[in-house]
């Protein structure tokens, strides 16, 4: 049974003035059916390992794209989709193939997905080009898509405003006067408070509209995408108590905490995001870059794949290159990241060698840790010469990395040398700063100083702990970790569980954390403590190959001469 608009009203103004709000019920988990250990890291062209419930559409769709181009976006018609998104929004319109194509651009608009939503759109309005709603959808769509013509869509709104609805109209005027296209809006600042009390006007009374509600948080502070200011939140939360499965709101909550100081908080939002879209990509991408943050990196890794299959469906259906896809590369990038993380070398190989079939480009920076990982140090000071030809301080900084690993003290002092140069006269670098403090830091542990190493190493670690870009991208607890493998290098054992244990705490998947707070263990005698720890680092590796693990071990427990898995054994000649 429907709730009242007074009831709606009252629990949207609860949550404006920001009292307390009622948790909703945890939203339902993914069918595991559906969640693949691995969809989608196979060579392109071949069909996925398990069936989705979009395989058999999108195996029996067309593969070409209609040939006649729509003139606004350039784009040939779209497809309708079934199961792509739950978004419903009832606008002024007789056919039933227009709502049908406006729904599925709503899907894409609030998933970033642009291209995509200005196709569905112009076919939408293809159906009704008498639906002024439509029209105005398409002219946001375009602008995100960076066509030019938008404010031609927003035109054509306008001359069809006498067909909409109350709201449709209120909607359409509030945009209008945001880009100054209606008599009587002055100036930007002007133009926007028109908007926004237009918006309110909408709000007062239809207080259950779902457009409304979202288009006044980009208004509050969400414009842009990405999370938007904290000033929006309160809105995204009074729009999801009249739908909670709203993949707009959820969507961009999912981004506020991210970055925010208490990202655990995000990850309903995450999983009903997931829920409110389950054949759009970006909706299983995000709660993984949100796992990352916050250490659950299995999930980033199966949801992530998730995310490639679907797209690798879609680029299928609707004849679009993976270069053509915006978040394809992202999405990839995210998928290596946590397939580093977890140690499983083998597969991330597998999916670099995926993204040269589709003549995607690589991040280099996310291969040289690939290569670091693994222990191929050919691979990854070749990454480190390929940045020489650029970036010589970068490339240094590469090398000293591998060097360290490596125990080659006397090449690694020879590249700290060269960012500690470079560091005179980039003083306002912050990252070459840590990245000094870094190397240096371990090369001091190594070379027997180790009271000056941990001390610089534990500059680095103050410097990035409360940088939350930093921990969103999945590195919250890098530096605390080479902290500890600093401490453990130098005997300072003491040093070294603290920078473990924090390395954990910032980190709950972290396996070297757990591995080098096993070797300590051992070193103290804890035997206990020791085997606990040793099987927390199994779990966290627990889909690595053994040789990874054991390699891992052996280099912390001093064996680095005598165990490696690739490349050539150190002290060789590697450049």
């Amino acid at each position: 049974m429907r709730p009242s608009r007074l009831a709606l009203l009252a629990g949207a103004l609860t949550l404006l003035t920001l009292s307390p709000v009622q948790a909703d019920p945890p939203a339902k988990k993914p069918d595991p059916a559906r969640r693949p250990l691995l969809w989608g890291l196979v060579p392109a062209p071949t069909a996925p390992a398990a069936k989705s419930p979009l395989f058999g559409w999108f195996a029996r769709g067309p593969r070409k794209p209609a040939r006649d181009a729509m003139p606004l976006s350039g784009l040939a018609p779209a497809k309708l989709i079934p199961n792509l998104c739950a978004i419903k929004y009832r606008i002024s319109t007789p056919s039933a193939e227009c709502q049908a194509f406006f729904d599925q651009g709503l899907g894409y608009f609030y998933s970033y997905v642009w291209m995509e939503a200005a196709r569905s759109f112009e076919t939408a309005a293809r159906h009704d080009p008498n639906c002024p709603t439509v029209w105005w959808a398409l002219s946001r769509a375009l602008e995100r898509f960076g066509k030019s013509n938008h404010n031609q869509a927003l035109t054509k709104a306008k001359d069809l405003l006498h067909r909409a609805s109350d709201r449709e109209r209120l909607l359409i005027t509030a945009r209008l006067e945001e880009k100054r296209m209606i008599a009587g809006v002055g100036n930007p600042e002007a133009a926007k408070k028109a908007a926004v009390k237009t918006l309110d006007t909408l709000l007062a009374l239809y207080d259950d509209d779902e457009e409304g509600w979202y288009a006044r948080a980009q208004f509050a502070g969400g414009a842009g995408g990405f999370g938007g200011q904290v000033s929006a939140v309160p809105f995204y939360k009074a729009l999801l108590r009249i739908n909670p499965l709203h993949p707009g709101a959820n969507h961009e909550l999912v981004h506020f905490y991210e970055t925010f100081r208490r990202p655990a908080l995000g990850w309903p939002y995450a999983e009903k995001y997931m829920a409110s879209s389950p054949g759009i990509p970006h909706a299983f991408h995000l709660p993984a870059h949100l796992g990352m943050r916050i250490g659950r990196w299995a999930k980033t890794t199966d949801w992530s794949a998730r995310a490639i299959e679907l797209q690798r469906e879609y680029h299928r259906v609707q004849g679009v290159k993976p270069q053509q896809d915006s978040q394809y590369s992202h999405h990839l990038e995210t998928l290596l990241r946590s397939l580093i993380h977890d140690g499983r070398f083998e597969e991330a190989r597998q999916l670099k060698k995926d993204c040269q079939a589709e003549k995607m480009g690589q991040n280099k920076l996310l291969m040289f840790q690939l290569h670091l990982g693994e222990r191929d140090w050919d691979a990854a000071l070749a990454v480190a010469n390929d940045f020489r030809k650029r970036d010589r301080v970068t490339a240094s900084y590469l090398s000293a990395l591998v060097h360290l690993k490596n125990g080659n003290t006397e090449r690694a002092a020879a590249e700290v040398e060269v960012l500690r140069h470079a560091y005179q006269t980039r003083r306002q670098d912050r990252t070459l700063e840590v990245r000094l403090w870094e190397t240096q830091g371990l090369l001091m542990c190594r070379q027997g100083s180790a009271e000056g190493g941990v001390k610089l190493l534990a500059k680095a670690v103050e410097r990035t702990k409360n940088d939350y870009n930093h921990h969103a991208w999945g590195g919250g607890a890098y530096y605390m970790e080479a902290w500890g493998v600093g401490a453990l290098w130098g005997g300072r054992l003491d040093v070294a569980e603290e920078a473990f244990l924090e390395a954990l705490a910032h980190d709950a998947g972290c396996a070297r954390a757990a591995l080098g707070l096993q070797v300590l263990c051992e070193r103290l005698g804890r035997t206990e403590e020791s085997a606990d720890y040793a099987r927390l680092a199994q779990r966290c590796w627990r889909r690595a190959s053994p040789s990874h693990l054991q390699a891992e071990l052996a280099a912390l427990r001093g064996q680095e001469f005598i165990t490696t898995t690739r490349g050539t054994s150190p002290g060789g000649t590697n450049d």
